[in-house]
């Protein structure tokens, strides 16, 4: 809100716009709020694109004409700040990654965070940090984390937080991709 000087109710318009998206394909909140709250939704498209969140080439819609929310273009640099700001990734990926995990017959549990940060957000905002919140980046942590999880992998045994650091979805990359391995006889060593 801050960075583009956005009112709350813009704020709000913009949420709805994301869930009316053809992504969510919501639009029946935005539909709903637009009737019950007696917005000047017109007025508010504009000022988001004089403020640079939706471009100025998005045609906008005269008064009366019917308007599709799914055409709308946002501005890339304000949905990057968006995800950023968000903490929309962290929140995913912390709910894709397991919440426990039995080490030696033993329940451990994984979603820790506490034991590195302060606050949830600021884990969010260090897994987005990590991925250069990349949303291509996101996809594939995510898919290699279901990988892992559906294939028994013994790299996702550890804490999300040490996870994270490491960055263990390159790891899982590498073993998915069939490399990155070394086996050894600990026996046979000594």
């Amino acid at each position: 809100m801050i960075k583009y000087e956005l009112t709350a109710e813009e704020l709000f318009i913009i949420d709805l716009l994301f869930l009316a998206s053809a992504e969510e394909r919501h639009p029946e909140y935005l539909c709903e709020y637009v009737v019950n709250s007696k917005v000047h939704l017109r007025e508010i498209l504009h000022s988001l694109q004089e403020k640079g969140i939706i471009l100025k080439s998005w045609k906008l819609p005269n008064t009366g004409e019917k308007f599709d929310p799914e055409t709308i273009v946002f501005n890339k640099n304000f949905i990057n700040n968006y995800k950023k700001y968000s903490a929309e990734l962290g929140i995913e990926f912390f709910n894709a990654y397991p919440s426990v995990c039995i080490i030696n017959g033993v329940e451990a549990p994984l979603k820790n965070f506490a034991k590195k940060f302060n606050s949830e957000e600021e884990f969010y905002f260090a897994y987005g940090k990590s991925i250069g919140w990349n949303p291509e980046t996101h996809k594939k942590v995510l898919d290699l984390v279901q990988w892992a999880k559906d294939n028994n992998c013994r790299l996702i045994n550890m804490n999300i937080c040490d996870f994270v650091i490491s960055k263990m979805w390159q790891s899982i990359q590498e073993l998915k991709d069939g490399g990155g391995t070394i086996t050894f006889d600990t026996m046979q060593t000594i």
